[in-house]
């Protein structure tokens, strides 16, 4: 098992650690309620807002500068002091420890998989309710919907996502002209599959398809193919999950359609890290990437031409069916926090993600921006006449229904459930035990993880 993946089993043990203790001391305020503008406008002096996030690179560059802007326009007002805290499992470590410590910051910047844990540690005010306070701020109406839903339960928005990715497709044109494939073929799963075949047939030496062995791409192929990742209704109403699902018929096809190219040959293993597949993809060894929106960046970057990006295929009905988003969301802390700083911090949020802090940070991060106001906006209009990637990735937000499957499984033994996958999938994909044996293995070993979860939560 990689470091990643063991400190991924570390911190799901720590988060348990921390839940059981938050529900023995009753610390966790009432949600329903939210301070509106008047805590804000009362306060005695100057508010600072503590932001802690895990954004580094360009990314981290652009939240840093949007920070600023927000600081001149703010003086005398609101402060923001923005820490980098390392990657996102170390910032959510850290958060972890200062919950015991009661230090948690104002505002949380935290990726996807951890959405679970802080939706059950009751340490954050649910942004509905924060948006029905202070309906003067950011319209929660106008973010995508896919990325709405991701962050909903129970009917709730939790958190407002902020830097937002989707996964793709990424061809090399000269390669696939080279052996006849047309791409108008790669809208399904099944034509990728086929057209890695049929690469690697006209030219041996080069791989059709590579895809990082991140567990989150064996959700996205479950979200594609239809189906739910966890049960029931991937934990998104009630208690939350009690059981991984990996075996159903629509899932294990799609599973199965990517795990023959690898046991074939026509597929490219690089290990758990997407950088990996990227260079392999830019060097020219494989034809076709699976990859987050977020490899954009990287390919520029390294100077390769002649490629272009298309849709995730999807191998069940457009309707029922989508790709899974990416990326992270803010969340605004209520425990030890005064009202004046829940408003001040739901301010920061409202500016971070308004239309034109949006266009600015997606330009300069390669994430899509949230904001759909940002789509109509001139000068978007010409970034995309110029970035055809970052349109193809506009459009399949807007046409990902917001439903179950694509809204992903909410619950706080993510990190725990994707080592778990994670592992069994390799033993899979290089042809050492059979698809259905590791299926069943890695499902029972989610459907574990999910218990001891549930139990230390008192669930």
């Amino acid at each position: 098992m990689s470091n990643r993946l063991r400190g991924a089993c570390a911190l799901l043990v720590v988060a348990a650690t921390v839940l059981t203790a938050c529900s023995s001391t009753g610390q966790a305020a009432d949600p329903a309620t939210a301070p509106g503008p008047a805590a804000l406008s009362s306060a005695a002096g100057p508010v600072t807002v503590t932001l802690w996030h895990g954004l580094g690179g360009a990314a981290g560059d652009a939240l840093k500068a949007e920070i600023d802007r927000f600081n001149a326009a703010n003086t005398g007002k609101i402060e923001v002091k923005a820490a980098f805290q390392g990657s996102y499992a170390d910032a959510i470590a850290k958060y972890t420890s200062a919950i015991r410590d009661r230090t948690t910051p104002a505002v949380m910047l935290t990726n996807d998989v951890t959405t679970g844990f802080l939706h059950d540690a009751g340490q954050t005010v649910p942004a509905q309710a924060m948006a029905a306070a202070n309906p003067g701020d950011v319209d929660l109406g106008r973010l995508r919907p896919a990325a709405r839903s991701y962050y909903t339960a129970d009917g709730q928005l939790l958190a407002v996502p902020f830097n937002t990715s989707m996964p793709l497709l990424y061809v090399n044109d000269v390669l696939l002209a080279e052996a006849g494939v047309d791409r108008s073929t790669l809208g399904t799963l099944a034509g990728v599959a086929a057209a890695a075949r049929k690469i690697h047939a006209a030219t041996p030496e080069v791989k059709g398809l590579v895809q990082p062995f991140d567990g989150w791409w064996f959700e996205q192929l479950t979200a594609a193919s239809g189906s739910l990742y966890c049960t029931p209704d991937n934990g998104r109403k009630g208690t939350g999950a009690t059981a991984l699902s990996l075996t159903g018929d629509a899932q294990r096809s799609a599973i199965d359609t990517v795990a023959r190219l690898y046991t074939e040959g026509a597929g490219l293993d690089t290990g758990t890290d997407g950088n990996a597949a990227l260079a392999a993809f830019t060097s020219g060894k494989v034809a076709m990437m699976f990859n987050s929106s977020g490899a954009i960046g990287g390919i520029k970057k390294a100077g390769m031409t002649g490629y272009r990006t298309l849709p995730y295929p999807l191998s069940g009905d457009r309707a029922r069916s989508g790709a899974l988003i990416g990326g992270a969301a803010l969340w605004v802390d209520r425990v030890g926090h005064s009202d004046a700083e829940q408003v001040a911090a739901w301010k920061v949020i409202s500016y971070l993600v308004s239309p034109e802090a949006q266009e600015r940070f997606a330009e300069v991060s390669g994430y899509a921006p949230i904001n759909t106001a940002v789509d109509a906006a001139p000068a978007w209009q010409a970034f995309l006449a110029k970035n055809p990637d970052y349109a193809v990735l506009t459009k399949q937000f807007a046409d990902t229904p917001a439903i179950p499957a694509t809204s992903g499984c909410l619950t706080g033994a993510m990190s725990g459930i994707r080592a778990a996958v994670v592992s069994q999938m390799q033993q899979a994909f290089s042809g050492a035990v059979p698809l259905d044996q590791a299926l069943a293995a890695a499902q029972q070993a989610g459907t574990s993880k999910i218990g001891d979860y549930r139990k230390q939560a008192g669930k």
